[in-house]
């Protein structure tokens, strides 16, 4: 998903999306539109074949079935003609009769009201088909003999191969009276053989009843079926018509819609149905619409190729592009973007590093003059810290080494570069209130009175005053004003306890009390190292913050701090420290 994700973010995907749309959308679009159009042609001409071979099929049933049924008028006519002929003459007629027909009269027979007469049976018709229509034959007889015509079909003869019509025709005297009766057999075989090869390209012809039951088809196997389900059957039996559409045929065992025309064969009960599945009606058009997809899926491939090696010649200039982009964002101002080709990308990579270059050049110019004013700022600070010491000789360099422990210890408390840079600053200024003490004060060789020492302690507070409107230094204020609270509360000038006091007030505090401790002063000796880190550690957690005094041992253990008076040795005389 991830990857998915970002190849949907990149310019790749855009590239070959756009790509796609304008390759497969116009040839899928093109070649559908031609399908749904040939497939709109083609039902059209469909239905118009179907409806011919329907009505030209259904032409040559009635022409066959009334030249038959006209042969068998023939005859009644020419024994009303011969009234009273003999036996052996009527066989003659009839045997005349079946040979003109091409033997198209499985049986044909006349008799008289007593059944006496001459028949012609062919020898096609088998034993058993001719006493399954010994029944029929009898119904046909006698209606002849009532003076009217009788027409049956038969589809279950057994051991015949196809489905037989029996008609029954009067026999009448000069007079009008009926002497006796014609019955025969004809056989459908013929119109049998016209269905099935009519039946090409997957087309189904079937001649049915009125009841909807299969007379003859181009399947050898359908006679005798049901078919009355058919929705264009079933109209037709309900109004004989002629009638032309696609529907779907519940006997389909594919279940594919067909396309269907029935017609009426003239002068019978009877219709031609001439079907064809869709499948292969529209054989062409599903030809055509797969070729579009496999042209679509062929020009989309082709298209995301493209897609991708125009994808690539973009991006990968743009990558490299991002990639210095972020190393220099990083701070690597030297890195430079690789110029290939002399195409828009490449002039941009071009424009890019001359940019970086100019860039690189200024951050040079500002890091060079950062450095100077730093170093000028350190400076001043320097000469502001000297003027105190000039101020007070007996203390000359210690706003240096308070400085100088400050930043070991800051170190080994594992602070950050803007926090140590702040510690510095504040321990060189830490004492910078002194300048608005009186110099009978600050340089009074022996011990201070408790009003001069009240006066003494107001230098946090002064050189807090003398800082404020520098609003640069106002991160180091805390470290000017706080230094000599105590982790007790019972410093000054606020009387902040514990971590209440400013983290670089308790660091300068320390290392203040250090420096005190180790150098001499008009009013002390210095003390030897070992007794100030006693007495110092002995503080903690009273005076001064545990974690400080903890690096402040890890920095002299360290040799990061070197107090310049003090040597390791025997304890020195307790003196206070203020």
């Amino acid at each position: 998903m991830a990857v998915l994700k970002r190849f949907k973010s990149s310019l790749t995907f855009s590239i070959a999306a756009v790509l796609v749309l304008v390759t497969v959308v116009p040839v899928a679009f093109v070649g559908y539109s031609l399908a749904a159009y040939n497939k709109e042609h083609l039902t059209t001409l469909e239905k118009q074949s179907l409806t011919r071979e329907a009505v030209n099929l259904a032409s040559e049933v009635s022409m066959y079935v009334a030249g038959q049924h006209t042969r068998l008028h023939g005859i009644t006519r020419a024994l009303k003609a011969v009234a009273g002929t003999t036996t052996k003459i009527q066989s003659e007629i009839l045997y005349e009769t079946a040979e003109d027909s091409n033997r198209a009269f499985l049986y044909l027979q006349v008799a008289d009201s007593s059944g006496d007469g001459a028949f012609v049976r062919d020898p096609g018709l088998s034993d058993a088909a001719a006493t399954s229509l010994a029944t029929t034959l009898a119904d046909a007889f006698r209606t002849g003999l009532e003076n009217e015509e009788f027409f049956s079909i038969r589809v279950d003869l057994p051991e015949n191969g196809s489905s037989v019509t029996v008609f029954g025709l009067p026999i009448e005297n000069r007079d009008g009276s009926v002497e006796g009766s014609l019955t025969a057999v004809l056989d459908l075989a013929p119109i049998q053989e016209r269905l099935q090869a009519s039946a090409t390209g997957g087309q189904i012809v079937t001649l049915f009843s009125e009841s909807g039951q299969i007379i003859a088809g181009s399947r050898t196997d359908s006679r005798g079926k049901d078919i009355s389900a058919s929705p264009l059957v079933k109209d037709f039996t309900k109004t004989p018509v002629r009638l032309t559409r696609i529907y779907q045929d519940p006997q389909n065992p594919k279940n594919h819609p067909v396309v269907g025309s029935v017609a009426g064969v003239a002068d019978t009960p009877w219709g031609i149905l001439v079907e064809r599945s869709t499948a292969d009606s529209f054989a062409p058009v599903r030809g055509m619409q797969v070729r579009t997809i496999i042209v679509s899926g062929l020009a989309g491939l082709i298209a995301l190729a493209v897609g991708f090696l125009l994808a690539r010649r973009l991006t990968v200039p743009i990558l490299e592009l991002d990639r210095v982009s972020s190393e220099i964002a990083q701070g690597n101002l030297a890195v430079r973007a690789p110029v290939t080709g002399s195409d828009e990308i490449a002039h941009l990579a071009g424009n890019f590093n001359n940019m970086a270059g100019s860039i690189e050049n200024l951050v040079r110019r500002l890091r060079q003059a950062i450095r100077q004013n730093q170093e000028l700022f350190l400076e001043t600070i320097r000469t502001l810290a000297a003027a105190i010491d000039a101020k007070d000789p007996y203390t000359r360099g210690h706003s240096d080494r308070v400085s100088s422990y400050s930043l070991a210890i800051a170190r080994h408390l594992d602070l950050s570069q803007d926090e140590v840079f702040q510690i510095r600053i504040a321990a060189i200024l830490h004492d910078v209130g002194k300048l608005g003490i009186r110099d009978g004060i600050l340089n009074k060789p022996g011990g201070l009175t408790e009003e001069e020492f009240t006066v003494m302690r107001q230098h946090p507070e002064i050189g807090a005053q003398i800082m404020a409107p520098i609003r640069m230094l106002k991160d180091i204020i805390p470290g000017i004003r706080n230094h000599h609270e105590t982790w007790d509360g019972k410093g000054y000038p606020d009387g902040l306890k514990g971590e209440d006091i400013p983290l670089v007030a308790r660091i300068i505090g320390a290392a203040d009390t250090f420096d005190a401790m180790t150098t001499t002063r008009p009013y002390q000796k210095a003390m030897s190292l070992d007794f100030v880190l006693g007495k110092m550690h002995n503080m903690s957690g009273t005076r001064f913050a545990p974690k400080v005094i903890t690096a402040l041992l890890a920095a002299v253990e360290a040799d990061d701090i070197t107090p310049p008076d003090s040597k390791h040795g025997g304890p020195a005389p307790t003196v206070e420290v203020s």
